[in-house]
């Protein structure tokens, strides 16, 4: 086996590289995409008592102890809850975006690797049939059985590019697919926490008015009386 892939050429070592990067990115990916690592129980947890009792402070304080995707956004909804909605749904999902863009971390490279390697392993091949032609030129007809032996290890780097492109091109599927689908869940848990937020937005308001129209009574009242009293 190992002959063989020396058998490949020079073109082998880039493509050897491009697989061991390829594995580190993925291995890398499945272990950081882990959906429990951004929304543990306990966090969500912690977080809605926090919330839903008005500690927004303490929620801010806990988010930054435990930095996330979903801490994150949890921090960006709380710091600007007193923003306008419209306002405060472009600052979730500016934020959404910078959280998407680390989950699908290394995942160009990725694809880049899906792309070159084939291309990669077709220029070694092309390559090793140039260097067969040139021989068969020069040493004329007769040499059918090292012309077949050529091309066999002319077209192994070209095997070994597609090797590891299709694994490649498959997991990369997976994973941008996983990181989708973990930003969906988060967003859904943000948005309860909206509704909470806003909920307690709408208490204070009405605690607002309630006390700017008692204030205004009693300044009636007080009115009414130093008239009477002249």
């Amino acid at each position: 086996m190992v002959d063989i892939l020396i058998s490949g050429g020079p073109v082998m070592i880039p493509l050897g590289l491009l697989s061991l990067v390829a594995l580190a990115i993925i291995i890398e990916r499945l272990w950081v995409l882990r959906r429990a690592n951004f929304l543990q129980s306990s966090t969500v947890q912690t977080l809605s008592g926090l919330l839903a009792s008005d500690k927004f402070q303490g929620a801010i304080d806990f988010c930054r102890r435990h930095p996330g995707p979903f801490t994150d956004l949890v921090t960006a909804l709380v710091e600007n809850r007193h923003a306008p909605y419209e306002e405060l749904k472009e600052i979730l999902e500016d934020t959404g975006r910078l959280q998407l863009m680390g989950l699908q971390r290394g995942l160009p490279a990725l694809a880049t690797i899906v792309a070159g390697a084939p291309l990669l392993g077709l220029l070694g091949t092309v390559i090793g049939m140039i260097k067969i032609f040139s021989v068969v030129a020069t040493a004329g007809s007769g040499i059918t059985e090292q012309l077949s032996s050529g091309i066999s290890q002319a077209l192994i780097t070209t095997a070994t590019g597609l090797v590891i492109a299709i694994p490649a091109l498959f997991t990369h599927s997976y994973l941008e697919a996983r990181a989708l689908s973990i930003l969906s869940e988060i967003e859904a848990q943000i948005l309860d926490f909206l509704h909470l937020v806003r909920e307690h937005e709408r208490d204070e308001d009405e605690d607002c008015l309630l006390y700017t129209s008692d204030a205004a009574d009693d300044e009636y009242n007080v009115y009414v009386s130093v008239v009477g009293v002249c």
